[in-house]
């Protein structure tokens, strides 16, 4: 088999608005396809080879990978993913994991484990999120022969983001798959003002034409500290590309909760809290 994620990669330079005033509610930051999910030396996170495309020889045929999945909110609650067929039927699916947001807003990932996943015939698949018994989010994994060119029409000429989360690095493997290195989930500091430097990875899946991404990020009292150079990406229906914005030595004035905005087209299309706090 020969996975495929068909990529763009922009250098440096589910919209959940109202994200803090749910109760006991969570929202789901990211959803990808990977080969592995690993950890570093220093115990963050690696997205080891996303995809969006696999290519068998033969059908029925088997294959091995993992999703990860981000989530934050508030409560407790219940997560897991799926995946179903082009007929909507669910071929597999992985046990509950349980929630609990101890402290509100902060973020939680799981690694999904899809071993021995069969998939008996080629055509548009999806991988769907599932809290509390309701499906958030899907996207598409395509399930193809080879040598099948497989047609897929999305419901929008608008792309839509599967995922954005601080990290360390983007950098291609040597079979073609990216891999999201050094992701993580707050930041810790000893003194304020404090110093780091990190990216924003975001991911966008289908579409059709060139769109504009940019970021901002608010301090704990919701001013505007940063705001990114608009980043402009191509899209096809069957592509991902991963786009990111590099922050050198950004300024954390104080503890805190700050916010990420992604904004497609100068329409925020995510946003989300990352945790600042002291050692």
């Amino acid at each position: 088999m020969k996975k495929i994620f068909l990529v763009v990669l922009l250098l440096s330079l589910f919209l959940t608005t109202h994200i803090f005033a749910q109760e006991k509610k969570a929202n789901l930051l990211g959803l990808s396809i990977v080969e592995d999910i690993l950890e570093d030396d220093y115990g963050l996170t690696i997205l080891d080879g996303l995809f969006s495309i696999t290519i068998f020889k033969n059908l029925p045929a088997t294959d091995v990978f993992k999703v990860y999945s981000r989530w934050t909110g508030t409560g407790e609650h219940k997560v897991r993913v799926q995946i179903v067929d082009p007929d909507k039927k669910i071929i597999k699916k992985t046990n509950e994991e349980n929630i609990k947001f101890e402290n509100n807003y902060e973020t939680y990932w799981f690694s999904h484990d899809f071993a021995n996943t069969l998939f008996n015939k080629s055509g548009v698949y999806w991988v769907q999120a599932v809290l509390d018994d309701n499906v958030e989010f899907e996207m598409p994994l395509f399930i193809q022969i080879s040598g099948e060119e497989l047609e897929y029409k999305p419901k929008s000429n608008l792309p839509y983001i599967t995922f954005s989360l601080p990290a360390i690095e983007v950098y291609e493997k040597d079979n073609g798959l990216l891999t999201v290195s050094g992701v993580f989930e707050y930041f810790a500091f000893e003194d304020f003002p404090a110093k780091d430097s990190f990216i924003i990875a975001n991911g966008w899946c289908s579409g059709n034409g060139e769109f504009k991404q940019h970021i901002e990020i608010l301090d704990p009292d919701n001013n505007i500290i940063y705001v990114s150079e608009p980043q402009y990406f191509e899209n096809e229906p069957k592509t991902i590309n991963v786009v990111y914005d590099e922050l050198e030595d950004f300024v954390f004035p104080k503890e805190g909760y700050y916010t990420v905005k992604v904004f497609l087209e100068d329409e925020p299309v995510l946003i989300y809290p990352i945790i600042v706090e002291k050692k």
